[in-house]
């Protein structure tokens, strides 16, 4: 469970009020901000209308100043065109166009006015008013204010006729400047009383998506005749809504609630927090001083007496369970024992550990116990009591995390005594063993019932074996015990139950798996040992599923079969199976439906006595169609030994290799029993030896084969070290040693099927023979070598071997079939008439050679 801090809980609960009230009074500065914003924004904002009224005021003053101007000159007699060579009057003045209406009916009319609308300026001054602006309006929605001056009087005191200057709202561009500039607004827009817009303006940056303020007026000026209108529209991001009377407002607000913060921590820390720290080291007065603890000091009080009365319990139900209990540390330290163990180890109070009140030979189930191991006793004798007790080790976590041991010691001085009575009264029958129930062997009787009708004597001897294993389950024989190695064990098992149950139907075609390191450890075995070691192959041997194994090992002072594979098991073996492994202190796990496990408690002892070391030795393979060769070679070279591997002991005899090197031990399959044999035979003849170091290996025993045959079942790395060692005495095996004129024949030369052929024709008659393909190789093996004949097959490698065959008269005879110039008569012709050795060829050679073939 995880622990909680009060400190933190309290600080996270307090800053989120903290957090709440800045926000709030930070909000409220801005609101306060925002609305003196506003009232500014007022004032201000009326006070740019009157801005854009006198900006407005002094356009129309220029276009005043540009109407008497022009009507002047036109009272001067001015016509239009000389009113056009007043460039700056006209450039800089505020007219867009004008129209003159004489008192004769003569017309003066602007060019200009056609950029504005399409309508005769008749029509558009018949509402103006003399020297007042006014707004007329265009057919096609032209928006324009109209100012009318008269030109004056003749001297006859007649009006001469009446100015129109006109002023364009829509696209004046020079007025909308001006007026938007003098308001500084981003967005002007003015209209009519009615609603009409007559004039639209902004600046290039505004955007309706940006927040803005609006600001609506209306639009009194004296020159203008008509009231107006007038929006002002200015950006205000959220940004410049702040002003920096808020910022500075909010970081004082910030500050202000940062230390008060601070403050609260500190004072709680102080007031609250110290003396809960303080509180396990607090008398009990000083801790009844704070109130709001009185609750969790009554409920500590209330377990506290809980706790001893438990404590008083377990003391009176470890004294009355006539047992001696001691509790010992990680340390072996004993830390609690009750009256019954204190009266047994009375020196109890100066040892300090537990190995100090018990004998050496109880140490080890402790140390085990320590370790975490179960299962572990032990008896230990008090001759001073005359009392026996057996003591039983239980491993547990004590309060500070560490593996410790309770041993709890049960008087059976009495039981021993009364076995002992009953062991002398009826010696032939032990109570502390199982004993088969009556039905058992009718039930193995009925699951055998069909094999017993196809092959009787096989389940005959099947029973036999299933019979004997449960008459020793109940009757102990002592004398049976021995010290051997394990791998030992394991051979003597397997030769046993060859003998019993061969012939025998059940297929024997499963592996064991022992390594040679776990098979030299030495024990001391019981008869229930060996045993439940033969009902682990006979539950293989049942099975009739392919690539079933059994695995044999040691693992933390326990021996471990592990059976891979199994069918279902007979009555007999399944009770057998569960009860074999618990007289030798193991267990059986059967959890996994494709394994079954059975563990017997076992201390090896030390390495075998006699080395098996068989590292470097060399040893060949002889295939001959052997199923388990690849099986045979791995477990070879995994014990250290250096294998040669030949397919027959036709390939066998031809290799040169074999003829330059001595094997240790000969390994030979048995695919084919008559290859088998016609070739150890001939090995047998070529060494005129009676015994050599060769071992057969096959899946069924022969009686034309001399010796044992090794099975599948059988390979393992330590029967064949032991039969590789017990093998050391006898004469190696070496071709180059034995053979002689009548019995080796070397072939050279000619082409390979040739030398194939004489090879074989050769190896069938019982000669040896074997092919060497180059003539140089040839010189250099027989320097090394007994007594060969050498073939040559043809010319051309005889003229080559000329230089050479002197050297090795000793031990050669040289035959050509070839004859060529200055052939020495060393080398003596044959002349076969280029005849295959099957057609008389062989014959011949035998006779000039004085050979007597088989």
């Amino acid at each position: 469970m995880a622990t909680i801090s009060l400190r933190k809980r309290f600080s996270r609960k307090v800053l989120i009020p903290f957090i709440l009230g800045a926000l709030v009074l930070c909000s409220a500065v801005w609101v306060m901000d925002y609305y003196t914003q506003r009232g500014h924004s007022l004032a201000s904002l009326h006070q740019r209308t009157q801005t854009l009224s006198m900006s407005f005021s002094a356009y129309l003053d220029r276009a005043n100043f540009e109407v008497k101007y022009l009507s002047e000159q036109v009272n001067d007699g001015e016509t239009i065109d000389g009113l056009f060579q007043l460039h700056d009057v006209l450039f800089f003045g505020g007219l867009d166009f004008f129209y003159v209406v004489l008192e004769n009916g003569q017309v003066m009319e602007d060019p200009r006015v056609r950029l504005y609308t399409q309508d005769t300026p008749d029509s558009l001054i018949q509402g103006a008013q003399i020297n007042a602006w006014r707004h007329v309006s265009s057919s096609d929605r032209g928006e324009m204010l109209v100012f009318k001056k008269s030109l004056g009087s003749n001297s006859v005191g007649q009006s001469q006729g009446f100015f129109y200057g006109f002023i364009s709202l829509n696209n004046n561009l020079a007025l909308a400047s001006d007026l938007i500039t003098s308001a500084d607004a981003d967005f002007i827009r003015i209209k009519d009383l009615v609603g009409n817009v007559l004039l639209v303006e902004k600046q290039r940056s505004f955007s309706d998506d940006i927040p803005y303020i609006t600001h609506d007026s209306i639009l009194s000026i004296p020159e203008l005749e008509d009231n107006l209108t007038v929006e002002l529209r200015f950006a205000r991001p959220l940004t410049e809504s702040f002003s920096g009377v808020v910022m500075i407002g909010c970081a004082v607000v910030l500050i202000c609630f940062l230390l008060m913060y601070w403050l609260i921590q500190f004072y709680a820390q102080r007031v609250m927090f110290v003396p809960i720290t303080g509180l396990p080291a607090l008398g009990r007065e000083g801790a009844m001083d704070f109130l709001e603890f009185q609750p969790l000091l009554a409920q500590m009080n209330r377990f506290q007496v809980q706790l001893k009365v438990r404590e008083q319990h377990l003391e009176l139900l470890s004294n009355s369970l006539q047992s001696a209990i001691l509790f010992c540390d990680e340390s072996s330290r004993v830390t609690n024992m009750n009256k019954e163990a204190k009266g047994l180890f009375p020196s109890y109070q100066f040892a300090s550990t537990v190995f100090d009140m018990t004998p050496i030979a109880c140490h080890q189930p402790i140390q085990r116990a320590l370790k975490g191991e179960y299962g572990g006793g032990f008896e230990l004798e008090f001759p001073e009591s005359d009392r026996v007790y057996d003591f039983n080790t239980y491993s547990f976590i004590n309060e500070h995390g560490f593996r410790s041991v309770m041993l709890v010691g049960r008087d059976v001085s009495e039981i021993r005594r009364l076995r002992w009575h009953l062991t002398h009264r009826f010696p032939q029958h032990t109570l502390d063993r199982p004993h088969p129930p009556s039905q058992l062997i009718l039930q193995e009787l009925a699951s055998c019932k069909d094999h017993l009708e196809t092959s009787p004597q096989s389940t005959v001897r099947w029973l036999n074996v299933i019979g004997d294993l449960l008459t020793k389950i109940s009757h102990l024989d002592s004398a049976a015990s021995k010290k051997m190695p394990l791998g030992e064990l394991v051979v003597q098992v397997q030769d046993e139950l060859d003998l019993s149950l061969v012939p025998s139907s059940k297929q024997q075609d499963f592996s064991v798996e022992l390594s040679l390191s776990d098979a030299q450890l030495v024990a001391e075995w019981t008869q229930d040992h060996r045993s439940m070691l033969m009902v682990a192959f006979l539950l293989c041997i049942n099975s009739s599923i392919s690539g079933r194994y059994i695995h044999i090992g040691w693992e933390k002072n326990s021996l471990v079969i592990k059976l891979f594979g199994l069918e279902e098991m007979t009555p007999a073996l399944q009770w057998l199976s569960h009860e074999y492994p618990k007289l030798v202190k193991g267990r059986v796990d059967a959890s996994d439906a494709s394994r079954f496990v059975m563990m017997a408690t076992l201390m090896p002892e030390a390495q075998h006595d006699r080395s098996l070391n068989v590292i470097g030795k060399h040893a060949v393979l002889v295939k001959n169609d052997y199923t388990e060769s690849n099986r045979l070679l791995e477990l070879l070279k995994s014990i250290g030994m250096r294998v040669e591997v030949y397919s027959s002991f036709a390939e066998f005899f031809g290799a040169g290799t074999p003829y330059r090197t001595k094997y240790d031990v000969m390994f030979v399959g048995v695919g084919d029993i008559e290859l088998a044999k016609s070739g150890v035979d001939k090995l047998l003849t070529s060494s005129r030896s009676q015994a050599l170091p060769v071992i057969h290996v096959g899946n069924h025993r022969s009686d034309e084969l001399p010796g044992e045959t090794m099975l599948a079942h059988q390979l393992m790395p330590f029967r064949l070290a032991s039969m590789v060692v017990a093998l050391g005495a006898a004469s190696k095996i070496s071709l180059g040693d034995w053979a002689t004129h009548a019995t080796n024949f070397i072939i050279t030369g000619g082409t390979h099927i040739s030398q194939v052929i004489w090879q074989s024709e050769l190896n069938a008659s019982g000669f040896v023979a074997r092919r060497e393909v180059d003539i140089i190789n040839l010189m250099s093996v027989l320097r090394h070598h007994s007594p060969v004949v050498v073939v040559v097959l043809d010319k051309a490698t005889a003229q080559l071997a000329m230089k050479y065959h002197l050297e090795h008269l000793g031990n050669t005879k040289w035959i050509v079939l070839e004859d060529f110039l200055d052939r020495p008569d060393t080398m003596r012709f044959i002349d076969v008439e280029g005849r295959l050795p099957n057609d008389g060829a062989l014959e011949a050679l035998l006779q000039n050679l004085n050979v007597k073939g088989e």
